[in-house]
């Protein structure tokens, strides 16, 4: 009776396809750290470079980067479970444990942050609100799917339960694939708005262009690893394929935030020196026209007092780019400025030649 009691009960055995149930959870987590570590570094250098940002990229920054030290903490946690004090026991594989909150509830979370954020950046521009109206209600839909799953999962706790497929399934269409059409609408709609942006300058057009590519690049990336968890999950219910790009897809979608904010930086000696240059001359050069509206044009400039009207062009060019600058401070027509102010002059000495 005693050797009964003790008896330690006996486990499923492990399938052939073990494998396939965990080669994509260990592949996911070690991307989800490999982004984490990415993350963290691009969370060091914003607040590095840019500390007089606005209050709001700056929160949103913090409250991201915190929701996705709890995703990885808990990932981990779970990570542990399956490949330490639960390896070889498929009951433990089997069980959902805490991924039900680390994957759909946070990350839809972490994904509406970064799209909301995107549709307030997108209403500035553009100052079109059906646009972001749309953006703002897909968010919304695939956030509240989002948690619906998570739930669901939650309560039915395994896996391999045959209602965790039926319920889940159609809440995870609507998560993930409201999720991409929204990447795509928000990616399209940044490039049509920051096209009508160029005024055909060489350094503002490099800028807007360098915009435009980091968009497309960010936009796609999280639409088509969106599109390809919802199509692993509808393809192979059977393993695990699926959580190879759904434990780390939070994080595509806080570091292409990152990435949008951290596109401004300049690196010192880099290719972008010039454009500095630039910055720093239109610095000085609107320093002495401020001086000249106060106390008059200094002699020896060589214009008259009909030249103060180029100051006149610059202060509307400062109101056009009050409305850039609410997106994160973008010195999108400093440079167009700089250069803007010597056609001017030029255009004003031809008209008193004339």
């Amino acid at each position: 009776m005693a050797s009964n009691a003790t008896a330690v009960p006996e486990l499923p055995p492990i399938p052939p396809i073990i494998a396939q149930l965990t080669g994509p959870l260990f592949l996911g987590h070690l991307f989800n750290w490999g982004l984490f570590g990415a993350l963290t570094v691009q969370t060091y250098v914003y607040y590095l470079a840019f500390p007089n940002d606005r209050v709001v990229p700056k929160t949103l920054v913090a409250f991201v980067y915190v929701l996705e030290v709890l995703q990885t903490v808990l990932a981990t946690k779970d990570a542990f479970r399956n490949f330490g004090t639960g390896w070889g026991n498929m009951v433990d594989l089997d069980a959902v444990g805490l991924l039900w909150f680390s994957v759909p509830f946070l990350g839809s979370i972490i994904s509406s942050t970064a799209q909301l954020f995107y549709a307030w950046r997108i209403w500035i521009l553009s100052k079109k609100i059906w646009i972001s109206v749309l953006i703002v209600a897909l968010s919304l839909t695939q956030l509240v799917a989002g948690l619906y799953t998570g739930v669901i999962a939650h309560i039915i706790g395994e896996f391999s339960e045959g209602e965790f497929e039926r319920l889940s399934v159609r809440n995870t269409i609507v998560w993930l694939g409201g999720t991409a059409l929204c990447d795509v609408i928000l990616a399209g709609s940044m490039i049509y708005f920051l096209n009508r942006a160029n005024t055909g300058f060489r350094q503002t057009a490099t800028l807007i262009t360098k915009f435009i590519r980091v968009t497309v690049e960010t936009g796609l990336v999280c639409a088509t690893f969106a599109i390809l968890d919802l199509s692993l999950f509808l393809a192979f219910q059977s393993n695990n394929y699926h959580l190879a790009p759904s434990i780390a897809l939070s994080k595509l979608y806080s570091n292409s935030l990152l990435v949008v904010l951290n596109v401004r930086v300049q690196i010192v000696g880099g290719r972008n020196e010039s454009m500095m240059s630039a910055q720093s001359a239109y610095t000085s050069s609107t320093q002495v026209s401020s001086r000249q509206l106060r106390h008059g044009v200094p002699n020896g400039t060589g214009l008259s007092t009909k030249d103060i009207v180029v100051n006149v062009s610059q202060s509307k060019m400062t109101d056009i780019d009050t409305r850039y600058s609410d997106v994160g401070n973008i010195p999108m027509v400093n440079f167009e400025q700089s250069h803007m102010r010597d056609e001017s002059l030029e255009n004003v000495k031809q008209e008193h030649l004339v």
